[in-house]
């Protein structure tokens, strides 16, 4: 009997690391790691103080402060432009809505330097680019963060909580405004990084590549904000976050039992990584992407399992390796 009480608690605390060991691992200090110091200049507040009466002067004179968004030399054509931009009654209402949401960015600052520190732990090869917030007009092309090889651009117009109901306004499905929210700002900044420096180029063959693929880059996301909640890592509301984690063995067992792990069918992907509002297939409670979700949860059980470190995770190709070394296995509740 007492041996079997001991087997049973082992399997216990067996099961506790697996679930827990990664994030003892993400748990790192990181505050001695570059930028010290950072000062995000707001292009945006800069823009539309301009005296419109003397505009081209005023929008000249910002070159000194922001070089790599203002040329030194504007033609007329350019002038122009930033001038409508800034006169347009949208964009107005949009600074507006900015400006109550943000009326400083103290709290910007603190989020985007603990991803960068975080990063610099990682990755200290990777630059630290000057960064600007500017109002991109919820512009879908350009999206809320930009990362190019010169610098980095946060569109505060993403990051407004649907305030007035302005993302209604201009047609953005509730899904997606959602995510639209401040402490979005640093996991989106996570995510545009890793699309820059660290996404390999590849085609995906079936679900399970496609699974670890997305894990790998939610795992990095997590690895440079280890303090955000799932719900935010994933763009979940608490309960379809909650759905998911009551459900993940039922889906698990529904993906394997019917033979689409190994699938290459697009219907089959779509059902498990497109964007929606809910997942039909399972329950108009469940969330979309859960392709995702199961994705991370075994990454995250291959770095409980496997002495790894964040870049050798990222540097395996062999999705199959990744899978069958992390001893997933999720319970149905």
């Amino acid at each position: 009997m007492r041996r079997f009480l001991f087997a049973i608690l082992m399997l216990l605390l067996v099961s506790c690391s697996n679930s827990t060991g990664y994030k003892k691992r993400l748990d790192v200090y990181c505050y001695d790691r570059e930028p010290q110091e950072l000062v995000i200049r707001q292009y945006d507040k800069a823009l539309f103080e301009i005296d419109t009466m003397n505009f081209a002067e005023g929008v000249s004179g910002l070159h000194d402060d922001f070089p790599e968004l203002i040329p030194a030399c504007l033609d007329e054509e350019q002038i122009n432009y930033l001038k409508l931009f800034v006169t347009d009654t949208f964009c107005l209402r949009i600074n507006d809505l900015v400006r109550q949401t943000f009326p400083d960015v103290t709290k910007i600052e603190s989020d985007v330097k603990s991803v960068y520190q975080h990063l610099n732990y990682y990755y200290p090869d990777i630059p630290i680019l000057p960064t600007y917030t500017y109002i991109s007009g919820i512009d879908e092309n350009s999206g809320p963060i930009m990362v190019t090889p010169d610098y980095v651009m946060i569109s505060l117009d993403y990051y407004l909580s649907n305030k007035n109901l302005i993302y209604d306004y201009v047609g953005m499905p509730r899904f997606m405004s959602l995510r639209c929210r401040p402490e979005n700002i640093g996991r989106d900044l996570a995510q545009e990084l890793y699309f820059k420096y660290l996404r390999r180029n590849i085609i995906t063959r079936d679900v399970l590549s496609e699974m670890i693929e997305r894990g790998k880059m939610y795992y990095f996301i997590e690895a440079l904000m280890p303090s955000a909640p799932d719900s935010l890592l994933l763009g979940y509301s608490a309960s379809q976050m909650k759905w998911a984690e009551n459900n993940e063995g039922h889906v698990w067992a529904s993906v394997v039992g019917n033979k689409m792990l190994y699938d290459n069918d697009l219907e089959v992907k779509r059902m498990l990584f497109n964007e929606g509002p809910f997942t039909a297939a399972y329950s108009t409670d469940a969330p979309a992407r859960l392709g995702d979700f199961l994705g991370l949860h075994i990454v995250r059980s291959f770095m409980s399992s496997n002495d790894v470190s964040l870049t050798n995770l990222l540097n395996i190709s062999d999705e199959q390796e990744i899978f069958q070394m992390s001893q997933y296995k999720p319970s149905k509740r």
